[in-house]
């Protein structure tokens, strides 16, 4: 083993007066939020929720607050792992006809405050809520929402963890 001082060219990690990390050997860690939410608003307002006998439908029509943290962590140069905890809220709109045949519109949001690299997909929580609208469509598309949220969010938040583990 060399003394202190008695520097190896070999070495991979060497004393920098410009605190470099050579190599990217000690730690790195990138910040993803700002993927993050453009692909989290990609992959969500994809998603439509169908009531039976084309009697209505709703969406997810945005992203209105991407919390939390989310990184791509680099160690020793080439062992990387996505780490993430993130509360996110959409808003939906939908659309349904009515006993009498007219079509009527509700709005509402759908919060997940429980999505995290660590979180087995049936622990993420789901809140659906309705805000606007038509007090008999708020409750049909609610009560529709709520039943198929998580089926429906599972694929994309899945190809959300893949893809923030490939980066």
């Amino acid at each position: 083993m060399a003394k202190w001082g008695e520097g190896d060219s070999r070495w991979i990690v060497q004393e920098r007066d410009d605190g470099a990390n050579v190599n990217g050997w000690h730690w790195q860690e990138r910040n993803m939020m700002g993927w993050g939410k453009d692909r989290m608003s990609q992959l969500l307002t994809a998603i439509t929720f169908e009531l039976p006998g084309s009697e209505g439908a709703a969406r997810v029509v945005e992203i209105s607050k991407f919390e939390g943290d989310a990184s791509v962590n680099t160690r020793k140069g080439n062992k990387k792992f996505a780490v993430f905890d993130l509360s996110v809220t959409c808003k939906w709109e939908g659309e349904c006809v009515d006993a009498e045949g007219k079509e009527t519109t509700a709005k509402g949001e759908i919060k997940l405050t429980e999505f995290a690299s660590e979180n087995d997909e049936d622990e993420y929580v789901f809140k659906v809520t309705s805000s606007d609208g038509d007090k008999a469509a708020k409750e049909r598309l609610k009560q529709k929402i709520e039943a198929a949220v998580a089926a429906a969010f599972a694929p994309c938040l899945a190809t959300f963890a893949m893809e923030l583990a490939d980066m």
